[in-house]
């Protein structure tokens, strides 16, 4: 599989069909398959005309795994989705993000709109502008306590401990990923968000105990739209053909400027 030098760093990555490109940013403690190959989404976006691009970020999957927290944080994380898109020689692209995976989209809108056409920011929440309780600079010490447990935490809530069983269950680099979650990941202003102009996509669960929901977000941004999923909760909108079918049908080209 293709990687990219990013500062020292190997990112890996992947390249599916043909058409408007389509880079997919996963959730931390997994991986672009655990994130959305394994559930479909190679073959729902690819389906509808769209190139899919999967990335591990640093720290995941087939990618570098520094140890110094300094390394982690929303622009370096950015700087590896840059990379790949530099690699493939790729001027613009559609985005999406998953989780901490939508920090680090709505870094790149802010900090390089010019390379993004449309984006969707998917199990997110109003703590990207700032919202408590879900920024994480008030959620990632909940994950550093999952991430320092020698054994499955089961005196800690469901929705967290399910974070130890992710790592587990795929080999994951234990001091790499307490690294990711000790660096900062800072909210975005509400009048950088409205500056941001690229029609963005904003999908949560109603019932989303991790990053909670997004209504203030989609419309602090600048092009935003609001799309929740009753029922759903931080993990269950990667497996659901509905989210699926909407972000295909609004990254389509020209379709988000309707």
């Amino acid at each position: 599989m293709p990687t990219v030098d990013n500062r020292g760093i190997q990112i890996h990555y992947e390249v599916h069909g043909s058409g408007h490109p389509v880079v997919l940013i996963h959730g931390a403690t997994v991986s672009f398959k655990h994130n959305y190959a394994d559930f479909g989404w190679i073959e729902s976006l690819t389906g509808a005309g769209l190139q899919v691009i999967g990335l591990d970020l640093r720290g995941h999957g087939q990618s570098g795994k520094p140890h110094d927290f300094e390394s982690y944080g929303t622009a370096n994380l950015a700087s590896d989705v840059i990379a790949v898109l530099d690699q493939l020689s790729l001027p613009r692209a559609s985005l999406v993000g998953y989780s901490i995976g939508t920090a680090v989209a709505l870094h790149l809108l802010q900090s390089a709109p010019d390379r993004f056409d449309s984006a969707a920011l998917i199990a997110t929440g109003d703590g990207l502008i700032g919202h408590l309780p879900y920024t994480f600079a008030n959620i990632l010490p909940a994950l550093q306590e999952v991430l320092i447990r020698t054994e499955f935490p089961k005196d800690l809530p469901k929705h967290l401990a399910m974070y130890w069983n992710f790592v587990a269950g795929t080999a994951g680099d234990w001091q790499a990923l307490r690294a990711l979650a000790q660096s900062n990941y800072p909210p975005l202003s509400k009048e950088d968000a409205s500056a941001i102009r690229v029609p963005t996509l904003v999908i949560s669960g109603q019932d989303d105990l991790v990053l909670g929901r997004g209504p203030a977000l989609a419309q602090a941004l600048g092009k935003g739209q609001y799309l929740e999923v009753p029922g759903a909760d931080h993990f269950s909108l990667s497996v659901d053909p509905g989210v699926k079918a909407a972000v295909a049908q609004f990254l389509l080209p020209g379709v988000a400027e309707q």
